[in-house]
């Protein structure tokens, strides 16, 4: 369960990098002119996020469904045994709103860009988020129910990895945390939708350079 977990979280990362070149590629293209004369930003927006969920889904569905029979062949243990377990629709919905919190916020700053090669220092931080989780692996690893871990837990940027990679390492869970963890994200997701929702709606018809911080800023209190 830990190797799936560790898999669905670099699916996250992959596909949330996706939508980041999507949006600043139709923006560059002047793509986004065309499609907003028959949709509004939200619903191209929105319509960004679930799209590339479904295409995720189905790449992880294709990938596994090829690699399980070999290794299922090529190690004498029983793969589906480990993985047919309640707890799975847990991890997948964890997953889910992992992928919801950074899809958000790469498709609100992919629109701030003029092109992905000139990123500047701000969208550069902002890529690199997905890839926190990792800075957790080795305290995760060692002490599941320690300090480290509970921290990463509470972080949303963190959380979804930290939380698969806890529950995945832990016999019994502790469920005040995970509560608290999750009430965090799924306020965090709400939060950055309307933060990119506003972000976008300015940034994808804005050409010529990429924005400031402190343009982005004005968007939000705008």
């Amino acid at each position: 369960m830990g190797a799936f977990a560790g898999f669905i979280m670099l699916s996250i990362v992959f596909t949330g990098m996706a939508i980041f070149q999507s949006a600043s590629q139709e923006k560059k293209d002047k793509i986004a002119e065309i499609i907003l004369s028959s949709l509004t930003p939200a619903d191209l927006m929105q319509g960004k996020i679930i799209g590339y969920f479904v295409l995720g889904l189905i790449q992880a569905v294709v990938s596994i469904t090829l690699v399980l029979p070999i290794i299922a062949w090529r190690v004498d243990i029983s793969i589906l045994q480990y993985l047919l377990v309640p707890e799975l629709a847990f991890y997948i919905a964890i997953a889910i709103l992992g992928y919801l919190l950074f899809a958000s916020i790469f498709v609100g700053v992919g629109a701030t860009m003029a092109d992905v090669s000139t990123a500047g220092n701000f969208q550069g931080m902002v890529m690199m988020l997905p890839f926190l989780p990792f800075i957790f692996i080795g305290p995760v690893l060692s002490d599941p129910n320690g300090f480290m871990a509970q921290i990463g837990s509470y972080i949303p940027f963190t959380s979804p990895g930290v939380l698969l990679l806890r529950l995945t390492s832990l016999e019994e869970w502790p469920w005040m945390e995970i509560a608290i963890s999750l009430m965090i994200l799924i306020i965090s997701v709400w939060f950055f939708m309307k933060l990119a929702g506003k972000i976008f709606k300015v940034g994808i018809l804005m050409y010529g350079k990429n924005a400031t911080p402190a343009e982005i800023w004005k968007w939000i209190r705008a």
